[in-house]
């Protein structure tokens, strides 16, 4: 028997035009829960124009630049820019350090949204969470320079025990977001960090607690403002009870390597691909000798790693942070 998500999950096939693009591997803040921490760090860095050229190959209308921290990436603007001419709508998730009015105007025109992860409205306790200091007024500026330019403002807060942890914690948070001038929020519970876990069903009326059936991402609106909050099921948190034998579709995910791997990737699966691989080569090396050639082993190898992508395109994806 198989457990089949919410038509509406990202794992369940919702969100498929859109792109997570990991533009980085350097961040300059320490998120523990950060999905990268752990993750796959190709050698090789693609070119601007290799990245672009993949990315437009995916022939996916949206596209997210993550990281890392992707405000770190030296050509962020060429490659906005590029995206933007060939009809992409363009998002940037990022931590918000280095956000100011002159930043947005030179580098970030041309943008649909960005989405800043600020996770308490106080931010000397963001800094805590964060390790990054925040100026509230530079950070004002940068926002009001990018709704000049049309660019649509979302702040990515984690519920987080000890900081966002209650509904009069939630409401504090978006009465200060819209003092700031943002346009919504997104409330996320963590992932794979049981010990700060916040329950967001038993704080916020109406959200279930089955997300991986019932839905795991919720809108609603608070004092006037567009919340989303985005719940984790038990394939993402031990909180909750894992589905059995679960039927998952994984995400396009384009790493700065400029090759596309269906899911974000660990660094130990991607060790243990890499040891399988030696594995099969030494059993066809065994099986067949010099009676192999080359361009057969070539092509067994191909049709092997064909048959692993394609389990892992349907077992193995790691969610992302996608809109």
């Amino acid at each position: 028997m198989q457990s089949i998500p919410n038509p509406k999950n990202f794992c369940g096939g919702n969100f498929q035009d859109w792109l997570e693009v990991n533009l980085i591997e350097k961040c300059n803040a320490k998120c523990s829960w950060c999905i990268e921490c752990g993750g796959f760090h190709p050698e090789y860095h693609a070119t601007t124009q290799e990245m672009i050229d993949v990315i437009l190959k995916t022939e996916k209308t949206n596209i997210i630049l993550l990281g890392g921290e992707p405000l770190l990436y030296k050509e962020i603007e060429t490659l906005i820019d590029k995206l933007f001419n060939s009809d992409r709508n363009v998002y940037v998730t990022t931590n918000g350090l280095l956000l100011t009015k002159e930043f947005v105007r030179e580098k970030l025109w041309g943008l649909v949204g960005i989405n800043i992860s600020i996770h308490d409205f106080d931010l000397i306790q963001n800094q805590s969470i964060t390790g990054i200091k925040l100026n509230e007024k530079i950070l004002i500026e940068a926002i009001e320079q990018s709704e000049h330019l049309g660019i649509d403002i979302r702040l990515n807060c984690n519920l987080i025990k000890g900081h966002i942890d209650s509904y009069g914690e939630i409401l504090e948070y978006v009465r200060w977001a819209k003092r700031i001038g943002a346009d919504k929020i997104r409330f996320a519970e963590l992932k794979d960090d049981e010990n700060n876990f916040i329950d967001a069903s038993k704080i916020i009326p109406g959200l279930n607690n089955d997300p991986f059936k019932e839905g795991c991402w919720t809108d609603l609106i608070i004092e006037e403002m567009p919340v989303n909050f985005r719940q984790m099921c038990g394939l993402q948190t031990k909180c909750r009870p894992k589905p059995i034998n679960p039927k998952r579709f994984a995400k396009d995910v384009v790493y700065y390597d400029g090759k596309v791997y269906h899911g974000w990737q660990k660094e130990k699966d991607m060790d243990s691909r890499q040891k399988n691989r030696e594995y099969l080569l030494a059993k066809i090396e065994k099986m067949f000798g010099k009676n192999m050639t080359q361009e057969q082993r070539d092509e067994f190898m191909k049709s092997m790693e064909k048959f692993q992508e394609e389990e892992l395109h349907r077992y193995h994806g790691e969610e992302g942070c996608v809109y």
